[in-house]
């Protein structure tokens, strides 16, 4: 199974509208996944949700259930971080690396220019939210049989 970390804007996108491609991430394809946390992503995810301009914007975001966003950090791994290297171009990004360092992550999702600028960190693939849908639905679809079929004749342009 893929093992995942999705940076704060993904996280809280599926939140806000979980139609859109964060929200399909999030909610309709976890089974194809892994989500990988730390405590410092978990903190920021938390501390972001409660940002007064946000839950103004997204009305919903103030009554959000607790038990929602519990359930869904507390179904993924959280791993240990021993330190936070200074990477990125932006030092606040630098735990979501970090994090699939220690996780041994396949994939991080971000919509951050800062992380997507990188492309692969140790070993883990940094991808938009987009692309990493595009695996995931590549690997649900079933193989493609580009041959002709039997008794298909190419040069017969009859109709």
């Amino acid at each position: 199974m893929l093992r995942v970390v999705f940076d704060t804007v993904v996280f809280v996108r599926s939140l806000i509208n979980p139609h859109s491609v964060c929200g399909r991430l999030a909610f309709a394809h976890t089974h194809r996944y892994r989500l990988c946390v730390s405590r410092p992503v978990i903190a920021e995810i938390l501390e972001v949700l409660h940002r007064p301009e946000l839950t103004r914007k997204f009305r919903h975001l103030r009554g959000l259930d607790l038990a929602r966003i519990v359930a869904l950090l507390g179904q993924a791994e959280v791993v240990a971080l021993s330190s936070i290297p200074q990477v990125s171009r932006d030092p606040g990004d630098d735990k979501f690396l970090a994090t699939a360092a220690a996780a041994a992550a396949d994939y991080l999702v971000t919509e951050d220019a800062d992380l997507l600028v990188l492309r692969e960190y140790q070993g883990t693939r940094v991808v938009n939210a987009t692309t990493f849908l595009r695996i995931l639905e590549a690997e649900d679809s079933p193989p493609v049989d580009d041959r002709e079929p039997a008794g298909y004749d190419q040069t017969d342009q009859s109709v």
